[in-house]
């Protein structure tokens, strides 16, 4: 069977205060940038290097999918790079898999295609979810750059070295695995309940109280210095759900 999805390719986090906490990561954590705070039309984000992975602080948007704030700001959205275009095979994929979709939705810049995201509605909850994004430019999928960045600057203030992991909650844990291996497939779990997939960091559910993300997991050089610079500094982001481990 052949792969729907390589990997996280991002994740976002809706603020309130949006461009603030974007400041907060690369003014007082040195994280390096990958796109300014820019407004995109029907919304504004920015975007840093976490390595295999971006970290995307997006405007609380009401009318985009898992794009209302919380407080303390949480992961809402979960980008997946495609393993192939989503195309109408990609799709007729997708239902086959039986796998509850939007319609794709095509955004540009400069007139110019720029990527598709395709919405999986049955995965997370309300608040947050997953969905695939099929970048048309290529400076967006250039993991080598990411990662080339982050090493440039010794990781930001907290010594990143990657992102390594991405805890979900749910109530129903049976319900979820099984959703999460028709995406994954022909990926098989490590263990029961985690997926460690090609691109960016490992997949775990965890149960819990509610359809969350718990977490997202870094490695770092120092745990002790970086989780006492992230105490110091997180300014607007305090309280937003990140572990810091020994990488």
């Amino acid at each position: 069977m052949e792969a729907l999805v390589e990997g996280v390719d991002h994740v976002y986090v809706p603020m309130a205060e949006a461009s603030a906490g974007f400041d907060v990561l690369v003014e007082q954590l040195g994280l390096p940038v990958l796109w300014p705070f820019t407004s995109f039309g029907t919304f504004s984000s920015g975007g840093v290097s976490l390595g295999s992975i971006k970290l995307e602080i997006i405007d609380s948007n009401p009318e985009t999918p898992w794009s209302l704030a919380h407080q303390p700001p949480q992961v809402q959205g979960i980008a997946l790079r495609p393993a192939r275009p989503v195309d109408d095979g990609y799709l007729a994929e997708v239902d086959r898999r039986s796998l509850a979709r939007s319609a794709p939705a095509h955004f540009e810049r400069d007139g110019r295609p720029a990527w598709t995201n395709l919405y999986l509605s049955d995965f997370i909850g309300p608040s947050a979810g997953v969905f695939v994004c099929d970048y048309h430019l290529p400076e967006p999928k250039d993991l080598a750059k990411r990662r080339r960045l982050l090493q440039e600057c010794d990781g930001g203030r907290l010594g990143v070295l990657d992102a390594v992991g991405l805890v979900i909650g749910t109530r129903d844990i049976g319900a979820a695995r099984e959703r999460w291996q028709r995406l994954l497939e022909p990926l098989a779990p490590v263990g029961a309940l985690t997926w460690r997939p090609a691109v960016g960091p490992a997949i775990t559910l965890v149960q819990g109280d509610e359809e969350r993300v718990e977490h997202l997991a870094l490695a770092v050089r120092s745990p002790e210095t970086a989780r006492r610079v992230w105490h110091d500094q997180a300014g607007t982001l305090r309280g937003f759900a990140l572990r810091l481990v020994a990488g």
